[in-house]
């Protein structure tokens, strides 16, 4: 099974590739997927959008390249996690963004969120769920939040309380895993 982790923060000296790094770990340790990391800071989709709405796009076909690739790596994946902080008890405008570009390819696609923040991101989760409905995601419950992430990782770079947080991370993998296996029988 194909894993797309995104790291959804662009922000300037933001946590987002350390807590990707973190769960890329537990998904190699995990052994089941086949994983491919994206952070939409390299990805750097346009933030003006396309004059025809991705709901009428058929197959793929975007009038532009970088949707067209985006849209290629999200439909191989059978599972995507979004890596996002909590913004203002919200998600940032990068991963809404992300999202706004396609359409089909998020429908019946197995997603979770890795969030972290003051209090794990679960305003930010909350707020996506809305969005991951609308677009027909099929968002599992199980998610990996991570407190006060200015601590939450030691001076060599270790995330604290590990157990925690990898027990989260097994109980978001088991679901995707489960819901991916289900599709693709």
């Amino acid at each position: 099974m194909k894993l797309l982790v995104v790291t959804a923060s662009v922000r300037e000296g933001r946590a987002g590739e350390k807590v990707t790094n973190w769960f890329a770990q537990q998904v190699k340790s995990d052994g089941r997927f086949d994983l491919e990391i994206v952070d939409l800071k390299k990805l750097n989709l346009s933030y003006e959008l396309s004059e025809q709405p991705p709901s009428q796009v058929e197959g793929g076909q975007y009038s532009r390249e970088e949707d067209r690739e985006w849209a290629k790596k999200v439909d191989s994946a059978d599972a995507v996690v979004f890596v996002s902080p909590e913004y203002n008890h919200g998600y940032p405008a990068s991963l809404k963004n992300a999202v706004d570009h396609l359409f089909s390819e998020w429908n019946n696609k197995a997603v979770a969120f890795v969030g972290y923040g003051a209090s794990g991101a679960p305003y930010s989760q909350a707020a996506f769920a809305l969005v991951a409905a609308w677009v027909k995601m099929d968002l599992v419950g199980a998610r990996v939040g991570i407190s006060e992430i200015w601590a939450a990782f030691d001076e060599n770079g270790e995330l604290n309380f590990a157990d925690y947080y990898e027990h989260q991370a097994k109980g978001v993998l088991e679901s995707l895993a489960s819901k991916a296996t289900t599709k693709v029988s």
